[in-house]
Protein backbone atom coordinates (compact mmCIF):
# COMPACT_ATOMS: atom_id res chain seq x y z
CA UNK A 1 0.00 0.00 0.00
CA UNK A 2 1.45 3.60 -0.79
CA UNK A 3 1.34 5.93 1.96
CA UNK A 4 3.10 9.16 3.15
CA UNK A 5 4.05 9.43 6.36
CA UNK A 6 5.27 12.62 7.69
CA UNK A 7 5.95 13.92 4.16
CA UNK A 8 7.41 10.78 2.62
CA UNK A 9 5.85 8.75 0.06
CA UNK A 10 6.29 5.16 0.15
CA UNK A 11 4.60 1.59 -1.32
CA UNK A 12 6.38 -0.75 1.32
CA UNK A 13 3.06 -1.06 3.88
CA UNK A 14 1.32 -4.25 3.61
CA UNK A 15 -2.61 -3.76 2.91
CA UNK A 16 -5.27 -3.66 5.87
CA UNK A 17 -2.89 -1.53 8.00
CA UNK A 18 -4.25 0.21 11.24
CA UNK A 19 -2.67 3.31 12.44
CA UNK A 20 -1.07 0.99 15.63
CA UNK A 21 0.21 -1.28 12.60
CA UNK A 22 1.57 1.41 11.00
CA UNK A 23 3.28 2.37 14.53
CA UNK A 24 4.46 -1.09 15.14
CA UNK A 25 5.88 -1.29 11.70
CA UNK A 26 7.86 2.09 12.07
CA UNK A 27 8.95 0.69 15.79
CA UNK A 28 7.71 3.95 17.20
CA UNK A 29 6.41 4.32 20.66
CA UNK A 30 2.94 5.98 20.99
CA UNK A 31 3.76 8.51 23.71
CA UNK A 32 1.18 10.57 24.82
CA UNK A 33 2.80 13.57 23.38
CA UNK A 34 2.28 12.14 19.91
CA UNK A 35 -0.50 13.10 18.15
CA UNK A 36 -1.74 11.43 14.78
CA UNK A 37 -3.58 13.23 11.84
CA UNK A 38 -4.67 11.27 8.54
CA UNK A 39 -5.55 13.35 5.56
CA UNK A 40 -5.84 16.30 8.16
CA UNK A 41 -7.91 15.19 10.34
CA UNK A 42 -6.65 13.75 14.15
CA UNK A 43 -7.37 10.76 15.03
CA UNK A 44 -8.47 10.02 18.91
CA UNK A 45 -5.72 7.79 20.74
CA UNK A 46 -8.37 5.21 21.94
CA UNK A 47 -8.89 4.30 17.85
CA UNK A 48 -5.57 3.52 16.42
CA UNK A 49 -5.89 0.06 16.93
CA UNK A 50 -9.20 0.31 14.61
CA UNK A 51 -8.59 3.09 12.38
CA UNK A 52 -7.56 1.45 8.79
CA UNK A 53 -5.51 2.92 6.54
CA UNK A 54 -6.16 3.13 2.92
CA UNK A 55 -4.09 3.34 -0.22
CA UNK A 56 -2.60 7.27 -0.76
CA UNK A 57 -3.95 8.40 2.74
CA UNK A 58 -1.65 11.20 4.03
CA UNK A 59 -0.19 10.51 7.67
CA UNK A 60 1.35 13.05 9.74
CA UNK A 61 2.97 12.32 13.42
CA UNK A 62 2.92 15.55 15.54
CA UNK A 63 4.97 15.40 18.80
CA UNK A 64 3.65 17.90 21.10
CA UNK A 65 6.02 20.00 22.74
CA UNK A 66 6.02 22.79 25.80
CA UNK A 67 8.40 25.72 25.81
CA UNK A 68 8.27 29.11 26.25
Amino acid sequence: MKLKVDYVVSNEYPDDLTIQGLLDYKDIEAVPWLVISVNGVFVKRDKFKEYVLHDDDVVELVYIRGGG
